[in-house]
């Protein structure tokens, strides 16, 4: 019977395919020898823990006297052994973290089979085996440092990871944090629950919101990645809890008022036009959980619901507003999660092991809309139309010691609704059919500068008002299988696997007049006009990959050899669009194989070198290739759905198949409603009718990056270990859009003055303003062709990251912990390729998102004074005895990000204000001007009470202890608004919880 099970279960591995591997596992490994030194083949090894429903696993030495105990949970362990005609040897109270390899080596001495030789509370700290750059966070660490309970904020704590936006008390709990470090950006970021990717199938890379009460530990690794996974980015795995065989629960409440939140406005912030930061209204975490034993050692269970809410206050919008007609407006970022969870484990045979999960969740936005905009304009989310969801199911079968089958399904689901605010959206026709002329003056308005109108409920004037306008329905369902075989000894680990994703992302578009009017410094400059209504439909058909990953021990070396074949297919499916105001009806058929990219080679190739043979010095190294993520997005470029495009407006009727105004007066010119007669010339003749007007190169490669890793680990002490490690990465064929049809000889240049910066202070400095500045503009017979033969290639563009880490671990007296590190770091953007433009437009760059020079003067950052920045971490807790008394510390230095200045020309500025196209000039060096460095102090007590089987705990946290105020963002476009903060630290934030366990 357990023969044919395990035919049957090879058989679904060879079937089962996923994108990402089983990387929650754990092992011990290690050399049985004698007092002599010679190896001993034969020798029996136990790993005992309660965290495993098997209780315990076991392993036989091989021929060098190595073994390997694999699939291990974290916890603690016994681990055992035995030989006949030696004493046994136990090593107990060993803590094994999260995709870790314990390397435990013993000598064992001639004896009896009673005599036992124990050693407790040796736990190793360097993993001498692998090269891969991995911390584990554990449940403990979790809930006694001052961490905001958001699982995205975990990685902020460890070296080179950073979050765009810095999450304080909780504040960044109802997003997406996009963590990115060592070269490679938030978009390519990795979560996985239980080894099993989470990842929707949207265009973008979403994430799944976490509950943290399924939390045991986090393993989050951030280099050096093994052929199991994809990409190389930083990948945060959820090794989560399982139940056990005691019934145990816990109920987390915890939350903060705006009325706690410490103002940090100071002088300089106000006369920057801040006259109140950031902040929260309130924020509310309600978490419990129980898990335990449905039958002891056979079926465990798990259940957990949460709310999570919080209330963001956007900066000079207080709460509520009054608008110019004299309404009452809440004006906060009113949003809230809910989910449910449910996992079983069941122990199905002695050798085979189940284990699923399912979590629903409910998301709410009843406003969301940044610094500068009005709050109606903002885009409304409501539960009630989205689904968002989450399963998992995984196999495992230790069919001896030495094989070990995995299998496993997992399925993300986003479905979800984004409106304008309710009462905001208006018909796109009249009863009588015709176009509803209250819809076309609803367009969505943005400027440069603040704009003081009617129209907008802000006193000190809007950059957004009106209407988000945009309403979108997006539904996604992703589908990911895995299969995979490890044949373990002692001495050699090969692991082979495949893994598959695929599913649909469908998106309808519907927008407001089917314009965005865009102004600079008030006055009227263009539309950007969109090919409304439209829906896209687009299906991976397989993101597939298939892997070798071979380990090998000779002697102090461990040699780590992998090889990864990635391939990836996509496609946009039939659509039939109706007429909008810029398109007629439209019918796109089916388009296959966009791409077809096959056998992509990512060799994975690592060492580690245990310098002393005592697993306590390690040496390591790594060269790895990886090829980007993708899901929908990469057919989404060329799917017909909603297309758009800039053309000049300055609300006067223009002279026909130009952007001149001419002599006709109507009463239409200057009222802020963009007609169909002040908009100028589209840049393509096909504009929405067709989808030929951008393409793919028919050769064009996927893209690509290398990393190389070297690093060095050292246990200090018992409980001490520091690692230091350099990482240099560099991208192979980037991907831009090339306009075939242009070059830089369809331009003609011009001589300019500077403008005027010195409303900011900061960006003159770094301008040299005496300096006149060469524009250029595209000669007109060139404009109906710009947006067309539009084709995506591989150009020998390049980004190049070079940073260090320099960090510790120490596991104190008492339970307490310290880690930190220190960072230095610098990425290069070398975009030179494009001749489409000479002024060199922005771009954002690889890994940091600041904006860089396409082509112009300033498109290699090689030849500027680029310097490298420095980011300092220290965390840690201490239990002050006697008192039941934890006392954690955060503490996270960074330095600010590049700011670039941009300058979008008036048509008068332009030679007989004859401008063709709207154009943007970067105005500063690379590497000249940065935002200010921040520092955050979090800081919490916690008091501990205990009464039978039942724990208790209050606290109190205080994040940016300081009551910092640096600013993270500014306008950087030259106008009235230049320099005008926007973001900036949120003020020292003080949060009350209390938490029960049993």
């Amino acid at each position: 019977m357990q023969r044919r099970l395990a035919f049957v279960v090879l058989v679904l591995g060879g079937l089962l395919f996923l994108p990402t591997s089983l990387l929650a596992q754990s092992q011990f490994n290690g050399q049985a020898r004698d007092e002599s030194g010679a190896v001993l083949p034969g020798v029996t090894v136990e790993a005992a823990s309660p965290v495993l429903i098997e209780k315990v696993k076991t392993a036989v030495t091989d021929d060098q006297g190595r073994y390997a105990i694999v699939d291990l949970r974290p916890g603690t362990y016994k681990v055992t052994f035995a030989l006949t005609g030696f004493a046994s040897v136990v090593r107990d109270a060993v803590e094994l973290p999260a995709n870790f390899i314990a390397t435990i080596n013993v000598e064992m001495k001639v004896g009896a089979l009673e005599e036992t030789v124990i050693v407790t509370g040796q736990t190793p700290l360097v993993d001498v085996s692998q090269a891969s750059r991995t911390q584990v966070v554990t449940r403990d660490v979790l809930d006694t440092l001052p961490t905001t309970r958001h699982i995205f904020s975990v990685s902020n704590m460890l070296p080179g990871i950073r979050f765009v936006t810095p999450d304080i008390g909780g504040s960044r709990q109802m997003e997406q944090t996009n963590p990115r470090g060592h070269g490679v950006s938030g978009a390519q970021a990795q979560e996985a629950i239980d080894g099993m990717s989470t990842a929707s199938q949207e265009s973008n890379i979403v994430w799944t919101y976490v509950n943290d009460s399924l939390v045991q530990e986090v393993s989050i690794t951030t280099a050096a990645q093994p052929a199991e996974v994809q990409a190389g980015s930083m990948r945060m795995n959820i090794i989560p809890k399982d139940g056990g065989n005691v019934f145990s629960g816990s109920v987390f409440l915890g939350g903060s008022d705006g009325s706690w939140q410490a103002s940090n406005i100071d002088d300089y912030l106000r006369s920057q036009n801040i006259t109140r930061g950031n902040g929260i209204a309130h924020i509310q975490t309600f978490n419990a959980s129980l898990g335990g034993p449905v039958a002891r050692n056979r079926l465990w269970f798990f259940l957990t619901a949460r709310h999570a809410s919080t209330d963001e206050v956007v900066a000079n919008v207080g709460e509520t507003i009054v608008t110019p007609q004299g309404e009452q407006l809440k004006s906060t970022i009113d949003q809230y999660i809910r989910d449910a969870l449910g996992r079983l484990t069941w122990q199905m045979a002695e050798k085979h092991k189940l284990a699923a999960f399912f979590n629903r969740t409910w998301k709410r936005k009843g406003k969301d809309f940044g610094a500068g905009s009005d709050p109606r304009a903002g885009s409304y989310r409501d539960p009630r139309t989205g689904h968002y969801a989450v399963g998992q199911i995984k196999y495992t079968s230790t069919l001896t010691s030495r094989w070990l089958l995995e299998a496993g399904y997992s399925s993300p689901i986003n479905h979800i609704t984004i409106d304008n605010e309710p009462g905001i959206s208006l018909p796109r026709y009249l009863a009588s059919g015709a176009v509803n002329p209250a819809w076309v003056a609803n367009a969505r308005r943005t400027d440069s500068a603040n704009n003081i109108n009617p129209r907008c409920a802000i006193a000190i004037g809007c950059r957004a008002w009106v209407s988000n306008g945009q309403d979108q329905r997006t539904i996604a369902t992703g589908h990911r299988t895995v299969g995979a075989a490890s044949y373990v000894t002692g001495s050699h680990m090969l692991k082979v696997g495949i893994d598959r994703s695929f599913g649909w992302a469908r998106v309808y578009t519907e927008r407001q007049a089917d314009l965005v009017q865009n102004y600079t410094n008030n006055r009227a400059t263009s539309v950007t006009v969109f090919s409304t209504p439209g829906a896209r439909d687009v299906y991976v058909n397989h993101d597939l990959g298939y892997y070798a990953q071979d380990s090998w021990h000779l002697k102090r070396l461990t040699l780590n050899l992998g090889l990864r074949v990635d391939n990836f297919q996509s496609m946009y499916e039939a659509s039939a669009n109706p007429a909008g105001r810029f398109v007629p009806a439209r019918y796109f058929p089916e388009r296959r194989n966009i791409p077809n990219w096959n056998n992509d080679f990512a060799p994975r190739l690592s060492f580690g070198y245990d310098v002393f043979g005592n697993g306590r010095t390690a040496v390591k190294g790594s060269w790895s290739k990886y090829y980007e993520r993708l899901t929908g997005g990469f057919a989404n470029n060329y799917a017909p759905g909603v297309q758009s495009e800039s053309r000049n407006w300055s609300d006067c009727d223009l002279v026909a198949g130009t952007s001149t105004c001419s002599s006709i007066v109507l009463p239409t010119n200057g009222d802020d409603i963009a007609q169909l007669n002040e908009i100028g010339p589209s840049g393509t003749t096909n504009f929405g009718l067709t989808v030929g007007d951008r393409d793919m190169d028919p050769n064009i490669q996927r893209q690509g990056n290398q990393e190389i890793t070297i690093t060095g680990s050292h246990q200090l002490f018992p409980r001490v270990s520091i690692t230091a490690g350099w990482y240099h990465r560099t991208f192979q064929d980037i991907q831009i859009t090339d306009r075939t049809l242009i070059a830089t000889g369809d331009y003609t240049s011009f001589i300019t003055p500077m403008p005027d910066v010195s409303r900011d202070p900061e960006a003159a400095a770094a301008i040299d303003t005496s300096q006149p500045l060469t524009a250029y503009n595209l000669v007109p017979a060139k404009r109906s062709v710009f947006n067309t033969a539009l084709v995506d290639k591989n150009l020998h563009d390049q980004s190049i990251y070079s940073g260090v880490d320099v960090s510790f671990q120490a596991r104190l007296i008492a339970g307490s912990t310290l880690f930190g590190s220190w960072t230095t770091e610098r990425n290069l953007s070398v975009f030179c390729s494009s001749n489409d433009n000479p002024n060199g437009p922005p771009l954002a760059d690889l890994y940091t998102g600041a904006s860089v020079s396409a082509g112009g003067r300033y498109c290699d950052q090689r030849q500027f004074d680029v310097p490298f920045v420095h980011e300092f971490k220290l965390a840690g807790n201490y239990p002050v005895p006697h008192v039941g008394l934890d006392v954690g510390v955060i503490l996270q230095s960074y330095a600010g990000l590049a700011r670039t200045i941009t300058y979008q020309p008036a048509a008068g500025v332009f030679p007989g204000g004859a401008r063709t196209n709207t154009e943007t000039i970067i105005l500063n060096e690379p590497g000249s001007l940065y935002y200010p460095r921040y520092n955050q102090l979090d800081l919490n007590f916690k008091k501990n009470f205990r009464f039978g089987t039942k724990s208790f705990s209050g606290q109190i946290d205080f994040f940016n202890v300081l009551n910092g105020n640096a600013i993270f963002a500014r306008q950087d476009t030259v106008g009235n608004a230049l320099g005008d903060v926007t973001t900036i630290l949120q003020g020292r934030l003080t949060r009350l919880a209390f938490q029960m366990r049993f």
